[in-house]
């Protein structure tokens, strides 16, 4: 379970474009998702999405991996048009 108030919880922001992409992480979920679709829209179509994630012990010799939560916002862009739902549609294709 995730706690907002956490020191190790972040907003993780990332976009697929293909064989490109981007990503970063932050602590504000508006900052997040204005770079998200900011990048985004660098691109003539990709997609992109803002969620949770905290530190977690990781496994196999990495200090720390990231535990992933709720999707809060996922982008899609083609054809010139970003189109944005809240929640996680990463998986549709719009």
């Amino acid at each position: 379970m995730m706690v907002l108030g956490d020191d190790r919880l972040f907003v993780v922001w990332e976009v697929d474009a293909g064989d490109r992409g981007a990503g970063g992480v932050t602590k504000d979920e508006a900052a997040a998702e204005k770079y998200m679709l900011a990048k985004l829209d660098t691109y003539p179509a990709g997609r992109g999405r803002v969620r949770y994630a905290c530190l977690a012990p990781a496994t196999r010799g990495a200090i720390y991996d990231y535990r992933y939560g709720t999707t809060l916002v996922t982008a899609h862009r083609g054809n010139g048009v970003t189109v944005s739902v809240a929640g996680d549609a990463w998986e549709i294709v719009l």
